[in-house]
């Protein structure tokens, strides 16, 4: 044993403590000082030397025979196994009792020596001083007294009268020290506490602006150069950020020193000198061990007998040594141990397990330096030593150093990859940095240790934490299986399911926790939360056994809840105390204030307190509406309405929107008989509400069509015609007509106020009438599109009034229409009458755009939107001329402009997804197009968008989503045949053929002579997989070919199908004529090598690879390339070409499953199965990886994994028999031959003439003991082996 774990010492003899028996089955072990395991127990006893056994069971030979004879020993002896626990977690904690122990009898010892003296010392000075008299000044008396004892404390003197009753025990007054000597709580608030709940009563009600302010700590305005110059100024060539940062950490250093003499101070004051720190641990050799009586008995043993050997120097003493300095140390031995130790090293400087019992020693003795460095010796002689890792972990680790930490449990995890507690411990580092990193870490303990409940807990934590709810659960699920009496998962996993709203399992798991944890308050609170509807005294008693077990700023919601339930069970008063009891725990939470205030205003009439919460909700947080509607109506409740209509303005100033507020100001200003107010307040509400308002005639008519309500408009003016049929009431009219769509009247309206134009004063104002009747006029013929009559009208308004820049716009718009070129002098005309007519610019801008000069119109865009800043049209446009001048980031950023101003403009999300599709944006270019898909866009701009978006699906291989698009542009444009071929083509790539060709046949009804469709068809033919469809795919082919004999795409599609029927020749033919007609054909040259494989000529078919791959270089012809090496018998050159095509393009799946197959057929399973394993990552229907992993996995007896695979397999692939065989092997491996058995019986059925699947059944039923049917398959096998060798 000795000679296989210290092979550097095979010259020494063998010691006879080497030898121990551990169990049973007779193993032999040795206690290795520098490996340890958190989980190894040791069970040590004496052994005999082999001879001696020999003369005790009075074996005749000495040769053993029987395996079994350690059993035979262990009946005979007499005494039981000792349990030892030999790792390093053991070690330390001896080495922390040994450690505590050592400091107990330092403090009993000072304790002993130091205090009688001083207390005599100090009594007899007092006594000195009572008898000299000196009772003038007591207290300097009292400090000379201390000075001369030595201490630093006043000690008064004795009463004689004063008897102590009961002294304090040592263990008490340690703790006290322990207490005292903590440093000092530092205050962090910087205002005093608020007014407590229960002194609010004895608190006279103070007005607010009476009422004393609580002056902060810090000022309210901080002057830095005020403070620079009280510094001394900044130093010249300084940064003024680094001179604050020095400053600052110069004052912390400062604050620091002096924070620790405070607390020095404190302690020499009010204790005695023996509570220094304890002076430098010196070894020695009467320290307690924690172990048993049993262990310690066998240990002292073993220290005899290694002291004989080492005294009788039999041996070398090396070993002898670093064994008992290491029994020394678990002994309590330390100087002893110390010795040995040192003596060890000196004889052997290479003895590592001497370092490593030497750096406890160290330890405990808080040297750790020197700890570290005898670890580092060990690591640098063994650089595989996990535990020296380890230790060195701790020390850092202790040392809040966490990188170190980490990286020497990096180090350990290197050399014990699969020790789940070094994973932990890292992870307990790397959450203090990086919690990903940390939870990875937890995620391998997990891995490595399925059961280390406190990794599940870290890591449902993390989930819980990052609202990952499902695996939050799947973690505390994982927990609660280990140990189903965890109160703490059974918590969290309540509050998990409490988040996704399955609430019932939320209830289980918190009355579980309850049970479990009667302490558990926060688990009484969410119960009580699920029952707060459907059982309120049920939650109000949870909510009660929460807040009673925890009342601090943790169950504050607790508190606010239970308020919220005593208001619906409409307790008022314990309401309140609730809430009071919320405000007491966190001041600004403004809910409870208002709740408070609502309760006093509703239900206990108490307007003076409701004001003062209110008041306070709002001071706390100004923003808040509800605070100031409700203080609103309190001042209505006591008649203060002008505070009421302040608060509800303050409102309305925070929401303008809200209809409501705007509707109770309304009724507070009648109330006030502010009527006009009122009215301005109504017809604000009209104007947001669309309702009515009592006004004139004419303004109710003008209201009315300003909220559209058009026909009460048209009948309040034709009541006022009736009694003033004036030019203007006749216009006014007419213009409401004009609003309701009613053209007809409103044209005849206008004749009638031109009529009566006609026969009445030519004067200023009516000629200015007459003129806006004339293009009001026009306005209606436009919208009838009479643009002649419009044209003439606007003629005539502009003749009537020269300086109507309106009718000049308008004219050059009827000159646009009838296509005449003068109409752009007509809205320059326009713009110099009116430097401000924005639509005139943007009639320019369109003008331009047609004409093509897109710098231009731009300018006039700019001029448009310098006018108009808010016009959408005006961005539009720009945004297009940017899109036709091909700068389209500009582009985009115009049109985004005017989607955020009008979020229902169609077309600008239209313009804006062609940009961003140019700029190969496309999934944002999709966003845009669903959005005009959803708005109301006209039947031109969705046929556009639906085939733009199914070309972006088309570009992204989402096939379905495409052919959904393109169907539904087909049905808009049915005689579209790129339709039909863009729909069919999605049938196709989604396998669904027969659809595909329904398409195809539609698009050739539409156009006989569309090439493409038949090609498209003949594919879709090809794929049904049976000799009609091949042959009615052909007449396809050859349809397409007599119509244009040059059609590559026909002509190649032939020769496959050809090639598919076995015509190797005519396809090879076909394939050439392809080449002759385009020498840079790569389909074609691919094509024609497929051929040659089949036909034999491998060299033909690597030539036309290598063409094919010069022309255009895919990890589809690479691969292809690939599989002909490999015909060629030259695998490696094949490995190489599928590294390519992998490295070409990384998702190509049958590059990793042919490269899977190569490392198969070499025996490197492990990287065939990875490779299977990414085949399946980018195509997960391969069956055939699939199976191979299956089978990989299976000789690398990962049979989890391959069942999973194979089950997949047999479910996808029913009818194949040698996914049965395969499988039946796997069984085989298992040795569940039944099982294997009817796997081979189904492939049979399947394949009933193979004769490996009859010797293998034949194998497995003679396994089963089914030995004639195992005869007759082996029968069956040799007749179709012979069957097969005749034909």
């Amino acid at each position: 044993m000795k000679e296989t774990l210290y092979s550097k010492y095979e010259s020494v003899q063998a010691s006879k403590i080497l030898t121990e028996r551990f169990s049973a089955e007779s193993k032999e072990s040795v206690i290795i000082l520098n490996q340890h395991s958190s989980s190894r127990f040791f069970f040590l006893r004496k052994s005999a030397s082999f001879e001696n056994i020999r003369k005790c069971f009075n074996t005749p030979s000495p040769q053993l025979k029987r395996v079994k004879s350690a059993v035979e020993l262990k009946k005979e002896e007499v005494t039981t196994p000792i349990e030892i626990k030999d790792d390093k977690q053991s070690t330390i904690k001896d080495m922390i009792f040994q450690k505590t122990k050592h400091l107990e009898h330092w403090m009993t010892q000072k304790n002993e020596t130091e205090e009688p003296s001083e207390k005599e010392n100090i009594d007899s000075i007092l006594d000195d001083i009572q008898d000299r008299g000196i009772v003038r000044d007591l207290s300097l008396s009292l400090i000379e007294a201390s000075k001369k004892a030595g201490i630093t404390y006043i000690v008064y003197p004795k009463k004689k009268k004063m008897r102590w009753k009961k002294r304090l025990k040592f263990n008490k007054l340690t703790a006290l020290y322990d207490e005292l000597s903590k440093p000092p709580k530092v205050l962090k608030r910087s205002t005093s506490h608020g007014i407590l709940p229960g002194q609010k009563k004895y608190l006279l009600k103070v007005p607010l602006y009476e009422r004393k302010l609580h002056c902060p700590s810090l000022p309210l305005c901080l002057n830095f150069d005020e403070f620079v110059r009280s510094k001394g100024g900044i130093p010249e060539n300084c940064d003024p950020r680094t001179w604050a940062l020095d400053m600052f950490s110069k004052d912390k250093h400062q604050k620091t020193t002096t924070k620790k003499k405070a607390v020095k101070i404190s302690i020499h004051e009010g204790l005695s000198e023996r509570m220094k720190e304890p002076p430098k641990i010196e070894l020695c050799d009467s320290l307690k061990s924690g172990l048993s009586p049993e262990v310690i008995k066998y240990y002292e043993s073993e220290v005899e007998i290694l002291t004989k050997e080492i005294n009788d120097k039999k041996t070398y003493p090396a070993f002898a040594y670093c064994r008992r300095g290491a029994l020394y140390r678990k002994l309590g031995k330390l100087q002893s141990a110390m010795k040995d130790l040192q003596e060890a090293i000196l004889l052997e400087p290479l003895f590592l397990n001497a370092y490593w019992h030497r750096h406890f020693i160290y330890l405990f003795q808080d040297k750790i330096n020197e700890a570290l460095d005898d670890l580092n010796y060990i690591n640098k002689y063994n650089k595989n030593n996990a535990e020296a890792y380890l230790s060195k972990a701790e020390i850092f680790r202790r040392r809040k150093d966490i990188t170190l930490a980490i990286l020497n449990y990096t180090q350990a995890i290197k050399c014990k990859p699969m020790e789940a507690d070094i994973y932990f411990r890292r992870g307990e580092m790397y959450e203090i940095a990086n919690k990903v990193l940390a939870i990875d870490d937890f995620s391998k303990c997990i891995f490595y240790d399925p059961k280390r409940t406190d990794a599940l807990l870290k890591r449902g934590m993390f989930y819980y934490e990052n609202e990952n709810w499902i695996l939050a659960i799947q973690d505390f699920t994982a927990i609660l299986n280990i140990d189903p009496q965890n109160s703490q998962a059974r918590t969290y996993r309540g509050r998990a399911y409490f988040k996704r709203q399955f609430y019932k399992q939320a209830t289980q798991d918190f009355s579980v926790a309850i049970h479990l944890d009667p302490n558990n308050w926060l688990a009484l609170y969410y119960r009580g939360c699920l029952f707060r509807k459907s059982s309120p005294f049920r939650a109000l008693q949870d909510y009660s056994v929460s807040a009673l077990i925890n009342d601090g700023y943790e169950n504050l919601s607790c508190f606010l809840h239970r308020g919220i339930l005593y208001t619906d069970l409409k307790l008022w008063l314990l309401a309140i105390c609730d809430f009071e009891t919320v405000i007491s725990l966190e001041r600004t939470v403004i809910l409870a204030y208002i709740n408070i205030g609502l309760i006093h205003l509703l239900y206990l009439d108490n307007y003076f307190e409701a004001t003062w919460h209110f008041s306070e909700a709002i001071r706390l947080d100004p923003l808040y509406i509800q605070s100031y509607i409700c203080r609103a109506e309190t001042y209505q409740k006591l008649h203060k309405l002008k505070k009421a209509v302040r608060e509800l303005s303050r409102a309305i100033h925070l929401q303008p929107d809200g209809i409501q507020l705007y509707i109770i100001r309304g009724q507070y200003l009648l109330m006030m008989k502010c009527y006009n107010l009122a009215k301005f307040t109504i017809y604000q509400v009209a104007e947001m509400n669309k309702g009515l308002i009592e006004l004139s005639p004419i303004q109710q008519a003008l209201i009315y069509s300003f909220c559209e309500n058009h026909d009460k408009a048209i009948q309040v003016l034709d009541r006022i015609t009736l009694n003033r049929p004036e030019l203007t009431m006749y216009t006014l009219l007419a213009k409401a007509q004009m609003k309701a769509k009613r053209n007809k009247e409103a044209v005849r309206m206008f004749k009638k106020a031109l009529d009566i134009f006609s026969h009445s004063d030519k004067g200023p104002n009516a000629i200015a009438a007459s003129a806006d009747c004339l293009y009001n006029l026009g306005l209606c013929y436009m919208e009838e599109g009479n643009i002649q009559m419009a044209f003439d009208c606007f003629t005539k308004a502009v003749k009537a009034n020269p300086g109507f820049a309106e009718g000049f716009y308008q004219r050059g718009l009827c000159k646009v229409k009838l296509q005449k070129d003068s109409s752009i002098l007509d809205f320059n005309h326009a713009i110099t009458l009116n430097p401000k007519h924005y639509q005139a610019y943007l009639s320019r801008v369109a003008f331009y755009g047609l004409k093509g000069r897109y710098s231009k119109a731009i300018l006039n865009c700019n001029e448009a939107i310098k006018i108009y800043p808010q016009s959408v049209r005006a961005y539009i446009y720009r945004g297009v001329l940017k899109y036709y001048n091909k700068t389209y980031k500009l582009a985009i950023t115009d049109l985004t402009t005017a989607i955020n101003m009008d979020k229902n403009s169609y077309v600008a999300f239209y313009n804006r997804a062609l940009c961003y599709t140019k700029i190969n944006e496309l999934r944002l270019a999709l966003t845009d197009y669903g959005i005009v898909l959803l708005l109301d866009a006209g039947e031109t701009v969705m046929l556009n968008t639906f085939i733009n978006r199914g070309l972006i699906y088309v570009e992204l291989e989402q096939y379905s989503f495409a052919l959904e698009d393109f169907k539904q542009a087909a049905l808009i444009s049915k005689t579209n045949v790129n339709l039909c071929q863009a729909t069919a083509m999605c049938h196709h790539r989604n396998k669904e053929f027969e659809e595909a060709v329904d398409f195809f046949t539609w698009a050739i009804k539409i156009n006989p002579c569309f090439l493409d469709a038949y090609v498209g068809r003949g594919n879709s033919y090809m794929e049904y997989g049976h000799d009609k469809a091949a042959k009615q795919a052909q007449k396809d082919f050859l349809k397409a070919l007599h119509i244009d004999p040059t059609y590559i795409k026909a002509r190649i599609s032939l020769g496959y199908n050809l090639q598919a029927q076995g015509k190797f020749q005519k396809a090879w033919n076909h394939f050439t004529i392809a080449i002759e007609v385009d020498p840079k054909c790569y389909l074609a040259y691919e094509g024609r090598a497929v051929v040659c494989l089949q036909m034999g000529d491998n060299f033909a078919a690597i030539q036309d690879i290598n063409a094919a791959i010069k022309i255009n270089t895919t990890a589809e012809f690479l691969t292809n390339r690939g599989v002909i090496h490999e015909f060629m018998g030259q695998q490696q050159n094949a490995m190489k070409d599928y590294q390519a095509a992998i490295s070409l393009n990384p998702t190509y799946s049958l590059a990793y499953f042919n490269a899977g197959n190569i490392y198969f057929h070499h025996r490197q399973f492990s990287q065939a199965s990875d490779y299977f394993s990414k085949a399946l990552k980018f195509d997960p229907q391969n069956e055939c990886a699939t199976m191979n992993r299956a089978i990989a996995n299976t000789i690398l007896k990962k049979y989890k994994e391959a069942k999973e695979d194979f089950a997949y397999v047999v479910e996808s692939c029913p009818f194949w028999a040698a996914v049965y065989f395969n499988r039946a092997h796997f069984y085989c491996c298992l040795k569940q031959y039944e099982l294997a058995e009817e796997d081979l019986s189904k492939a049979l059925s399947l394949k009933p003439d193979d004769a490996l699947i009859y010797n293998l059944r034949a194998e497995v039923r003679g396994k089963i003991g089914l030995t004639e049917e195992a005869v007759s398959d082996y029968i069956q096998a040799l007749d179709l082996q012979e069957y097969s060798s005749v034909i």
